[in-house]
């Protein structure tokens, strides 16, 4: 039986994800977000949004596993709390599902997939475009399928 593992990255604006199979060939790619032009009502829009898309996932990937990058801390604590919310939402939105869900540190993720924990994104969006062999359009799908490509490592311990 395959096992697919679904990378989240969050932000103010929405939720970025991608799920990979166990070989870490790239399955799908899902984008919930809203353009409104304030954080409650964004986030009143694309959570439902991904609460209801994540009950059809989880129909065509099963087993699933889920890493979400944990909440960065950022010089305006307006945005932090944003982004957390996100993230914690997003978390409980999984738990709601059935689905357990871990939080990874950016800098875990980072270092694991590039080598390094402060890389910039443009060599994250390099890496991701080389090893998936694709032009990801937006910056984070590729964190998104870093952080699945992660989860995987470690839900197997398995390199690729």
């Amino acid at each position: 039986m395959s096992k697919f593992y679904l990378g989240l990255d969050c932000s103010s604006k929405g939720v970025h994800g991608s799920i990979i199979n166990e070989k870490g060939e790239l399955q799908e790619i899902f984008k919930w977000v809203s353009k409104l032009p304030d954080f409650d009502s964004r986030f009143l829009e694309f959570l439902p949004n991904f609460q209801a898309e994540l009950g059809i996932i989880i129909e065509r990937y099963i087993p699933l596993s889920i890493a979400i990058e944990a909440p960065i801390f950022i010089q305006n604590p307006k945005t932090t709390m944003q982004i957390a919310s996100v993230v914690y939402s997003t978390k409980l939105i999984c738990f709601l599902h059935g689905l357990d869900s871990m939080l990874v540190q950016n800098k875990v993720w980072k270092k694991y997939t590039i080598g390094k924990g402060n890389v910039s994104k443009s060599d994250i969006l390099e890496y991701a475009n080389i090893f998936w062999k694709c032009q990801f359009k937006e910056q984070d799908w590729a964190d998104a399928s870093c952080i699945a490509l992660w989860c995987r490592f470690f839900n197997t311990g398995e390199e690729i």
